[in-house]
């Protein structure tokens, strides 16, 4: 498959009461340029793409375009519960510079895998965008089925997957089975099982985690992709190190806004964004302020691991 990097599922910063801030989205995207990341995802699940309209999702795309070039890959969420919003938010993101339309299943109704199924084919055909499906089962509410992938992979105009399920058994099929794919690439949505996967032949990472600090993330990805087992190893236990945390917090505090309280201390702590918060989420609790910083000292830890060290 095609090899890719890292990819950030961007928050979105804002006002408490949702007005967006383009200043502090463009520095997080400077951040993790200058990092070594090698695109950026708007309108994920990190940055609640559900939660603003498609006229706020196209600004942020068309500042992020304007802001970082037209060589750099811009990925686009277009997920809605049917597929005409579905094809309006790519045509939309289209005009606002994005390279890649994101999709998921529609949520809302149930459907079945041959539904969804045709649901993407028809996507896929009238996108005027490249397609990267996107398997998120804790929102979209079913994981994708493995021959639902493995044919879709090969339209023309789907060019990946992001694979959050999570699922290592059906990625050790994925691997494989998409290997000879020269134009697709499969990117892990789950940062405890990062390591694994890229040394086994997947393209690259979309993960939140990044926005603690992109550099472990980086130096995680060169090291699989330059063969060095032990410099990759080291460094994704320190990564899975974080991943206990924000888990443990999250089981503590199931709300959604959980790991949106710990990215905005974390982006605080460290100068980068003022706010990601809205109203109704209240003020993080001085035990979620702990935990990001306690996560931004391991990747701080782990981002002196280098290429090569033993």
């Amino acid at each position: 498959m095609k090899d890719f990097g890292v990819v950030v599922p961007i928050v979105s910063p804002c006002t408490r009461t949702g007005e967006l801030d383009l200043e502090g989205l463009k520095a997080i995207c400077t951040l993790m340029r200058e990092a070594g990341c090698a695109g950026i995802f708007i309108g994920g699940s990190t940055g609640r793409g559900p939660w603003f309209s498609r006229n706020d999702r196209a600004r942020m795309c068309s500042t992020v375009a304007e802001h970082l070039g037209p060589d750099f890959p811009l990925f686009a969420g277009c997920m809605a519960a049917g597929l005409p919003d579905m094809l309006e938010n790519a045509r939309a993101m289209a005009v606002a510079g994005a390279r890649v339309a994101v999709v998921t299943a529609p949520g809302f109704f149930g459907y079945s895998h041959k539904e969804i199924e045709a649901i993407f084919l028809k996507f896929a055909d009238a996108s005027p965008l490249p397609v990267m499906l996107y398997d998120i089962p804790s929102f979209a509410g079913m994981k994708l089925d493995l021959g639902v992938i493995l044919r879709l992979a090969r339209h023309g105009n789907v060019i990946g997957l992001k694979d959050s399920s999570g699922d290592v058994e059906r990625l050790n099929q994925l691997l494989p089975a998409l290997a000879d794919l020269r134009n697709f690439s499969l990117f892990l949505g789950k940062e405890h099982i990062l390591a694994e996967a890229l040394l086994a032949g997947a393209s690259g990472m979309v993960v939140s985690f990044v926005h603690f600090d992109p550099r472990p993330f980086v130096a995680l990805y060169r090291s699989a992709k330059a063969g060095d087992v032990e410099t990759a190893q080291r460094i994704q236990r320190e990564i899975t190190r974080m991943y206990d945390f924000v888990v443990g917090a999250i089981e503590r505090r199931p709300e959604a806004s959980t790991l949106f309280h710990i990215y905005n201390s974390a982006l605080r702590e460290r100068g980068v964004c003022e706010n990601i918060l809205l109203e109704h989420e209240g003020d993080s609790p001085d035990w979620l302020s702990q935990v990001a910083k306690e996560v931004i000292a391991i990747a701080e830890r782990a981002s002196g691991i280098r290429v090569g060290t033993t």
